[in-house]
């Protein structure tokens, strides 16, 4: 698939890594590989997404395959409270203007505005995959 609508009718699945379903931790993965031709980083689909120590340390092992960066196109985007990543999206550049594709286990996927992103979290970080 290598428009970002297609990842739109991909529902959320825990642990989804594939066409079949995607997590949020999947769906960016995915995406930057499949769409952008970026090489895979670590999948982790054995972390619960319910489990945000896991979560958190996970992100922790591949950060360093990341630069920081502000809000751009393919920078994936990690919402935090209280130190822990509780979710990611991608930025996509769509009808115009930039946004974030995400999907959760209460809406699926969806694009949102970046500003709308940041409502979410008390803390929102950006990264480009190096890797």
């Amino acid at each position: 698939m290598k428009h970002i609508n297609d990842y739109l009718s991909v529902p959320y699945v825990d642990g989804g890594r594939d066409m079949t379903g995607l997590d949020c931790w999947g769906q960016p993965r995915f995406v930057l590989h499949n769409v952008y031709g970026k090489p895979l980083f670590k999948s982790f689909g054995h972390v619960s997404p319910d489990d945000k120590n896991n979560l958190t340390n996970s992100y922790r092992q591949i950060v360093d395959q990341f630069k920081p960066c502000s809000a751009k196109e393919q920078a994936i985007a990690c919402g935090f409270r209280g130190g822990n990543l509780i979710h990611m999206g991608l930025c996509v550049f769509t009808d115009g203007q930039l946004q974030i594709l995400h999907t959760s286990r209460k809406k699926g996927p969806s694009i949102i505005k970046v500003s709308d992103f940041y409502k979410l979290f008390f803390e929102v970080k950006f990264y480009e995959y190096t890797g």
